[in-house]
C-alpha cells in the first residue's frame, strides 16, 4: 500500500472548500494510506477552525500554528513532527488569496490568482485518476522527484535582492553550491518523494525562524526564498520536477490574447493606494477603499 503524508495549510478560509472537495474524492481510493495534517494560522477564529474540523476527512489532525512564514513555516513544523521514513510521498497544499484581479505573468502566460490556485491543486489532487497517474509516474521513473503544475514550473532566478541573498545563504547551508539552472514550482504546491526533503532536517533548516506573514508582501522574505530551495533539493538528489497537465484549453485561456480580452471585459483589482477598482469595458464602475477580511 502506498503511504502518503498530506499537509494542508489554511490561512484563507474561503479557499478551504476548494481543497476539501478534491481531498474527499482522493481518500475514497482504498489502495492509498493518506495521513492528513492540516495547519491553521493563529489568526483564524475558532468558528472557522470548527468548520475545518467538521469536514469529516478521516485520519486528519488540525493544528493551530503561529501566523509566520506563510505556508512554509507550518510545513517545517510538520516535517519536525513526523518521520519521513514512514511515508513514500508527501503532498503539500495550501489555500491562496483569490481576491485580486490582476493576472500574474509566468513562463510567458497570464494566470489569474484563481487559475493559479486551481492549476496548482488540480495537477496534484484534481481527481483520483490524476493521483493514480502521478503515483505511477513516480514509481516507474527513478529520475522523477517532484510533480506540480506544468504552468507553474519556472526558472530558479529571483529579481529581489534580499531574496537572492537569503537563497545563497540557504544553498550554503545545504552544501548545494554546485547546483545551477534549477527550477521550482511557483506557488509551493507539489507531490514529492519524501527522501528529497531529508536534507532540510539533517541541516537543521527546518528550525529557521520566519517573519510574520503579511498578505501584501509578494517577495523578499525567508518563505519566498525557501520556495525556490525546494527546487534546489530536487536537483541536489539528481532528480527532476515535472508537470503533466498541459492542455490546449489551458494554453488558450492563459494566452496574451485571453489576458487582454479579460482586462477589457472585466477588470477587478486592488490599486497601489489600497482601493478596489472595477472596470467594465475599460469604464470604471466601482472604486472604494478595500477592507481586508
Amino acid at each position: 500500500m502506498v503511504k502518503i503524508l498530506l499537509h494542508i495549510h489554511v490561512y484563507y478560509v474561503k479557499s478551504w472548500h476548494r481543497i476539501e472537495k478534491r481531498i474527499k474524492s482522493l481518500i475514497a481510493n482504498k489502495s492509498l494510506e493518506i495521513k492528513i495534517l492540516t495547519t491553521v494560522s493563529s489568526n483564524i477564529n475558532d468558528s472557522d477552525i470548527l468548520k475545518i474540523e467538521q469536514a469529516q476527512l478521516p485520519n486528519m489532525s488540525v493544528i493551530r500554528v503561529p501566523n509566520e512564514g506563510y505556508d512554509v513555516q507550518p510545513f517545517f513544523h510538520i516535517l519536525k513532527s513526523v518521520s519521513l521514513n514512514e511515508y513514500d510521498y508527501l503532498i503539500k497544499l495550501h489555500t491562496k488569496n483569490t481576491v485580486f484581479g490582476i493576472d500574474m505573468q509566468l513562463n510567458g502566460r497570464f494566470i489569474s490568482r484563481i487559475q493559479w490556485q486551481n492549476f496548482l491543486i488540480d495537477a496534484i489532487a484534481g481527481s483520483p485518476k490524476i493521483m493514480e497517474e502521478n503515483i505511477s509516474r513516480m514509481q516507474s521513473d527513478p529520475t522523477l522527484g517532484m510533480i506540480g503544475s506544468s504552468y507553474c514550473i519556472t526558472k530558479f532566478a529571483s529579481d529581489d535582492e534580499e531574496e537572492r541573498r537569503l537563497i545563497e545563504n540557504y544553498i550554503r547551508i545545504l552544501h548545494a553550491d554546485e547546483i545551477s539552472n534549477a527550477q521550482y514550482i511557483a506557488g509551493t504546491m507539489f507531490m514529492v518523494k519524501t527522501e528529497i526533503l531529508k536534507p532540510l532536517i539533517e541541516t537543521g533548516l527546518v528550525d529557521e525562524k520566519f517573519e510574520i506573514s503579511e498578505s501584501h508582501k509578494l517577495g523578499g522574505t525567508k518563505a519566498h526564498a525557501i520556495e525556490r530551495i525546494f527546487g534546489i533539493l530536487v536537483a541536489l538528489n539528481n532528480k527532476k520536477i515535472c508537470g503533466f497537465d498541459k492542455s490546449l484549453w489551458k494554453d488558450l485561456i492563459t494566452s496574451r490574447f485571453a489576458h487582454a480580452l479579460r482586462l477589457f471585459a472585466f477588470d477587478k483589482r486592488i490599486t497601489s493606494n489600497g482601493r478596489m477598482l472595477i472596470r467594465i469595458c475599460r469604464i470604471p464602475v466601482c472604486n472604494f477603499k478595500y477592507k481586508k477580511k
